[in-house]
C-alpha cells in the first residue's frame, strides 16, 4: 500500500442514494488509522475534503484544511486532496490554496491535487448522448452507432426527438462545446463553440443542433462539459503554486464519460509550450519525480544510476492529441474512451521499449510498484 485514502465528500454516494462510509467519520478516526504509517515513517495520506457547500450549511473551508494540516504535523506524512476552480463556490479554490501554502510555511505537508484543465463530462454519440433522456431514444439507444446514425437520419425519428428535445432549457448547453471530428482536441472554448450558440446561429433549437453535428459527422464529434477547472487563470494559479501536485484524473474511471488520461501530454503541450507558463524541465519534473516521491515511489522519474529506466522520447514541436474516441475492448465489448498522442515517439519502461511510434511493442517490462517513502 502506498498510504491510507478516505473520501468525506458529501457528493459521494452508493446507487441508494447514501453516502459511501467515509462521509460522516471525524478527524480522530483519521488520525488512528493514520498513525501506523507515522510509526513506520512512510506513505501518503488522502482525503476527499467535506466543505459541506452543496447542503447549504454554510461553509467549512478552514476547518477542513486545518485538521489536515495538524494530522500532517503530528504524522509526518504529506496530505494530499483534490482541489479544482468551480464557478459557483467563487474563490474557494483560492481560499484553499492560500490556506495549505500557509500551512506549509508551518511545518505541515499539504499537497492539493489538480488538474491542467477542465474536468467535465463527454458525450459520444457511441456511448453517452444529450438526447438520452428523450422517450424516442430509448428504442435507439441500445443500438450501435451504425443503428444510432440510421435512426437519426430516418425524418420521422428525427422529427420525434427535436420535437421532445425543444422544451429542454438551453441554460446548460450554453456550457456544452462541440468538439468537432478531424479536428483536434480543444480544451479552451470561446462563447461561440457551445451547442446553444451554434443552435441560435442556424435558427434552430439545441437538440437539433446536436442532431445535425452528429449526423454531419456521421456520430464522431464530441461534446464536452466541463464542470471544474474551467476558467484559465485559475488553473495558472493552481499551477505555479508551491504546494499543488498534478493527479485529480480519473483516468481509469467513468470510462464512457471522461477521458482524462491525456492531461500530461496536454499540460506538456499547452502550458509548457504553447503557453510558456513554466520551463519545460519544470513542467517534466511536475509530472514525474513530483507525483512518484509524493506517493513514495524512489527512484521512480528520475533520470539517474540505479533508476528505473521509465523514459519517453518526445518531439515536443509535434506533441497534440486528437479528438477522444469509443472503443470496445473492455469485457463483453463494453465501450470506453480512449485518446491517441502525437509526438511521443517512444515510451520505455524498466528500460525496454514498450511503446514506438503510438503502438505497442509487446514489451511487457512493467512490475508491482511497492511504496518505500
Amino acid at each position: 500500500a502506498l498510504g491510507y485514502s478516505m473520501s468525506r465528500s458529501l457528493f459521494h454516494r452508493v446507487p441508494d442514494g447514501r453516502n459511501v462510509p467515509g462521509t460522516w467519520s471525524e478527524p480522530d478516526e483519521f488520525a488512528a488509522i493514520a498513525a501506523p504509517l507515522a510509526r513506520a515513517g512512510r506513505g501518503v495520506l488522502e482525503s476527499a475534503p467535506r466543505y459541506n457547500f452543496e447542503r447549504g450549511s454554510g461553509d467549512r473551508v478552514e476547518e477542513e484544511v486545518a485538521w489536515m494540516a495538524e494530522l500532517s504535523r503530528a504524522t509526518g506524512r504529506p496530505f494530499t486532496f483534490n482541489l479544482q476552480q468551480i464557478r459557483s463556490l467563487g474563490d474557494h479554490y483560492l481560499r484553499v490554496l492560500a490556506l495549505a501554502e500557509e500551512a506549509n510555511r508551518t511545518g505541515a505537508q499539504l499537497r492539493p491535487q489538480m488538474t491542467p484543465r477542465s474536468v467535465g463530462v463527454l458525450f459520444s454519440f457511441a456511448a453517452n448522448t444529450l438526447v438520452d433522456d428523450l422517450p424516442s431514444w430509448q428504442a435507439i439507444a441500445p443500438l450501435p452507432l451504425a443503428g444510432r446514425l440510421a435512426a437519426i437520419r430516418d425524418p420521422q425519428v428525427r422529427a420525434a426527438l427535436c420535437a421532445e428535445g425543444a422544451d429542454k432549457a438551453v441554460e446548460p448547453f450554453e456550457r456544452m462545446y462541440l468538439m468537432p471530428a478531424d479536428a483536434p482536441a480543444r480544451y479552451v472554448y470561446d462563447a461561440a463553440d457551445s451547442v446553444a450558440a451554434i443552435a441560435r446561429a442556424a435558427g434552430t433549437t439545441p437538440v437539433a443542433a446536436y442532431l445535425d453535428a452528429m449526423d454531419a459527422s456521421d456520430g464522431r464529434a464530441l461534446v464536452n462539459w466541463p464542470v471544474m477547472n474551467d476558467d484559465e487563470d485559475a488553473i495558472a494559479r493552481q499551477i505555479t503554486s508551491p504546494v499543488t501536485v498534478m493527479g485529480l484524473a480519473d483516468a481509469g474511471a467513468h470510462a464512457t464519460q471522461i477521458m482524462d488520461a491525456s492531461q500530461p501530454t496536454y499540460f506538456l503541450a499547452h502550458w509548457v509550450r504553447d503557453r510558456g507558463l513554466i520551463p519545460l524541465e519544470e513542467g517534466v519534473r511536475r509530472l514525474t519525480s513530483d507525483t512518484a516521491g509524493l506517493v513514495g515511489l524512489p527512484g521512480r522519474g528520475v533520470l539517474a544510476p540505479g533508476a528505473f529506466a521509465d523514459v519517453n522520447v518526445i518531439d515536443l514541436d509535434a506533441l497534440a492529441l486528437p479528438l477522444p474516441e469509443i472503443v470496445h475492448d473492455f469485457p463483453g465489448g463494453a465501450a470506453r474512451f480512449i485518446q491517441r498522442a502525437h509526438g511521443i515517439e517512444h515510451t520505455l519502461v524498466n528500460g525496454e521499449v514498450c511503446v514506438s511510434g503510438g503502438e505497442h511493442t509487446g514489451a511487457l517490462a512493467g512490475r508491482l510498484l511497492r511504496g518505500t517513502g
